[in-house]
């Protein structure tokens, strides 16, 4: 018999939502625009619109650095967040990934682990930036959506599309996380406490939050600090069993995090300001839980099926962890020679530690068997089943760099020109290591207790990047209805790396000098050393383009084009991780992709209605993948990327709004004279959200949202005929949450209900990527519940 005790407190929720008092004064927000270019006034209201309402920009207001073209009028698929609508969404342990797969409609899916790989847009990869600079770059370890809690942003700027303007990295679009800053005078504070369980309210699946914000408007001088504290329990699936740990990613079960906002900043004068912000996040897992290898790591060594449980008692000396801190001093004058200067330098520095897993290098070792001469099978059985490790990987990454732009505001011909042009430079260093962890142990514990033995191994080599261009962008009104924009970048992109010897060359000499393996060895010539890869460069340089343009046809109609290219590099480091000894690192190897992106869309307002459309084909001539044994490589051939997007929202009246989204996106490779489809590693699935809201008139609301994803399996039935492919099906679903606001006499509380029906299913990012002990199933219906209060 069917438990009915989650959907009678859901419905309880509903009703006690409707009971509670609630009093709350409409509010206009002044907030900054860092993608915007020049202050204007208006409010931001609710996507889509016929044109994104224009934002104001005020004297003490953090504006990260100024980049090119005013999103009021730029010619592409844009999107602004607002906080409240972030905030709506961020009760009960949901992570920034999460609220946007709701609110973005072309990207993709949360992947329900601390990663976000695999969550791309247009098809193409994202240049996440915080507060304008970059937060993710050429390295990329996948947290950039897990590297601050949502409670500390202020809204959030969405650029579908390839674009030029902003440099290399931005080939599927931009999203630009502002973080709070104060705006107003005087002392201002908020507290923030919350709890989440899942529904079955297991006291090790409990969460809980607490946050303090703190900040001073003065009439020169202003800041603001903001701390959050987060732990988490366990995750349940929609049986109530406990879900593995992410051996591959990692998850953020049992962690501790912290995350600290902080900017401080003051006028110099009338026309120059100075703000320097900061940001820290750290997120460390303490977790008793480990993997189900099953009987004697028979899914390591036979390759048999996971159960995907959770097994208690593991003992890991050093639990996984993630941890973030950036910093940025921007300086303005909006009079300088006429014009409004930005600089800003910026530094962030990234680590991270993974969960520790199995290796195994058996192809490796039965090549060198095989072209020594040993060619029996059982013999080989038996010799290959002592190549495999067991590591546990470190990331560190380090970037810094200077942007420099001017926004100068002139006549042309008659013609009102906006001419935006600057230079910027960006230094990254990253490097990954491998910890071996002790066999003997892991083995005799199942899997479950890892410690170190000392060794360490190369993740490919030690690699700084350094990118620097420049760029020059004019916005037109050709007409009091019509908008050109034109612009040009030239980017320049150079990668050094040190000498390094590939982990399988460490693993293969560790292997033949193993007591029972070397004596075989010698007696087939086997002395096995590891070889290296020398020091190398490469360098690039591209001439970017973008045209577009924007008409007004009528008040409530506009139209838009846009040309678009974009420009990137594989992950260098992760690229070269699984190379063998004698690699040559060149400009021939290691290749740049450009990106033709172009749009075309229109936007409008009937009434109470608003709706947006468009479509979109990109391409390019390489493509990065994962083959099927999880290398990387850059594969030199035609890619071809289209789809659309719409969205839509209705005021029934004033207490009822609807609204929903659906984003569609399908592309193939040329592989021998064919074309193949992606999968949805690269592509979002067929994705939809709904929602529809009610609001009381004393200041609460309650919402009923969904989210679907469509299923295919043509990429795995195309990619067939492709043996280094890794494609895998995928099977739809379609997830409901219940969410509210309720104003209290004294502060106000939120309330979610998620995955109200308790669907059973796995999500995009573990059906598709890695293999079997990825599989794991997403979460069952769980509760949150805050409470904010503003003094």
């Amino acid at each position: 018999m069917k438990n009915h005790a989650p959907l009678a407190l859901s419905l309880l929720t509903f009703c006690i939502s409707q009971q509670l008092y609630a009093a709350q004064a409409d509010v206009n927000v002044s907030i900054p625009n860092t993608l915007a270019t020049e202050s204007v006034s208006a409010t931001v209201v609710n996507e889509p619109s016929v044109t994104l309402d224009a934002i104001t920009v005020s004297a003490n207001a953090k504006t990260g650095t100024a980049l090119a073209q005013k999103i009021s009028e730029m010619p592409a698929v844009t999107q602004v967040i607002r906080e409240a609508d972030i905030q709506a969404q961020a009760t009960g342990n949901r992570t920034v990934g999460d609220i946007l797969a709701q609110l973005v409609p072309s990207l993709g899916v949360s992947s329900g682990s601390v990663s976000n790989y695999g969550t791309t847009m247009h098809g193409r990869p994202v240049q996440y930036l915080l507060n304008g600079v970059p937060l993710s770059g050429s390295r990329s370890l996948s947290r950039e959506l897990n590297s601050i809690d949502p409670e500390q942003i202020e809204r959030v700027e969405v650029l579908s599309g390839a674009t030029s303007i902003y440099g290399a990295g931005a080939a599927g679009g931009l999203i630009n996380i502002v973080t709070k800053s104060t705006a107003g005078y005087g002392l201002t504070r908020q507290t923030r406490l919350g709890i989440n369980s899942s529904r079955e309210f297991k006291s090790d699946s409990l969460g809980y939050h607490v946050g303090q914000s703190i900040g001073y408007g003065g009439e020169r001088v202003y800041g603001n600090v903001d701390v959050d504290y987060e732990t988490t329990g366990g995750k349940f699936d929609s049986h109530g069993d406990r879900i593995s740990p992410d051996a591959n990613q990692t998850d953020n079960q049992d962690t501790d995090t912290i995350s600290v906002n902080a900017n401080l900043g003051f006028d110099i004068s009338d026309t120059k300001t100075m703000n320097l912000a900061a940001t820290y996040y750290d997120s460390e897992q303490d977790t008793d839980y480990g993997v189900d290898y099953g009987d004697n790591l028979s899914v390591l060594l036979k390759g048999t099926t996971p159960s995907l449980r959770a097994i208690d008692g593991a003992d890991i000396e050093n639990q996984p962890y993630n941890t973030k801190s950036s910093v940025n001093l921007n300086y303005n004058d909006s009079d300088f020679l006429g014009s409004n200067l930005s600089l800003t330098g910026y530094y962030r520095d990234e680590k991270a530690r993974f969960y520790p897993s199995g290796k195994s290098f058996t192809s490796q070792a039965k090549d060198v068997w095989v072209n020594n001469g040993l060619t029996d099978a059982d013999t080989l059985g038996k010799l290959l089943g002592a190549s495999v490790v067991v590591t546990q990987s470190e990331a560190d990454i380090e970037v810094m760099g200077l942007r420099a732009a001017m926004q100068t505001e002139t006549d042309v011909m008659g013609k009102n020109t906006l001419f935006s042009y600057g230079a910027d430079f960006e230094r990254e260093e990253s490097e990954q290591t491998y910890y071996g962890q002790d066999l003997t142990t892991f083995l005799a514990s199942n899997g479950l207790t890892s410690t170190s033995n000392g060794l360490s191994y190369n993740g490919g080599p030690k690699t700084t990047i350094d990118k620097w261009g420049a760029f020059v962008n004019a916005d037109v009104d050709m007409t009091d209805k019509w908008h050109t924009s034109a612009g040009v970048r030239y980017q320049n992109i150079k990668s050094d790396t040190d000498r390094f010897v590939p982990i399988y060359e460490q693993l293969l000499a560790d292997y033949f000098a193993t007591n029972g393996i070397s004596d075989i060895a010698d007696a087939y010539g086997i002395d096995y050393e590891a070889g290296a890869v020398e020091a190398g460069s490469s360098k690039h340089d591209k001439v970017l383009f973008n045209l577009g343009t924007s008409y007004q046809l009528t008040d409530d109609d506009q139209v838009f084009a846009n040309f678009s290219q974009g420009f990137t590099t594989a992950d260098v480091q992760r690229a070269l991780r699984d190379v063998r000894a004698g690699f040559v690192v060149n400009s021939d190897n290691i290749q740049p992709i450009s990106i033709n992106n172009y749009e075309l869309g229109w936007t409008g307002k009937r009434g109470d209605t608003s709706a947006k459309i468009s479509g979109f084909y990109n391409d390019s001539d390489k493509t990065v993948r994962f083959t099927n044994d999880y290398t990387v490589e850059v594969v030199d051939t035609d890619e071809r990327i289209y789809g659309a997007e719409a969205s839509l929202t209705h005021d029934l009246n004033k207490d009822w709004q609807f609204g929903g989204s659906l984003a569609y996106t399908r592309g193939q490779y040329k592989k021998d004279g064919d074309w193949l489809e992606l999968d949805a590693v690269r592509l979002t699935p067929l994705k939809g959200t709904a929602y529809a809201q009610y609001n009381f008139s004393e200041g609460s609301n309650i919402r009923l949202q969904a989210l679907a994803v469509g299923g295919s399996d043509k990429a795995y039935k195309d990619q067939q005929n492709d043996p280094d492919a890794s494609a895998q099906p995928l099977t739809g679903y379609a997830t409901f949450d219940v969410l509210g606001q309720v104003k209290l006499p004294v502060g106000r509380m939120g309330y979610g209900v998620y995955n109200i029906l308790n669907k059973d299913y796995q999500t995009v990012y573990h059906q598709t990527t890695f293999g079997d002990l990825n599989r794991l199933p997403a979460t069952g219906t769980t509760y949150g519940l805050s409470y904010t209060v503003d003094y």
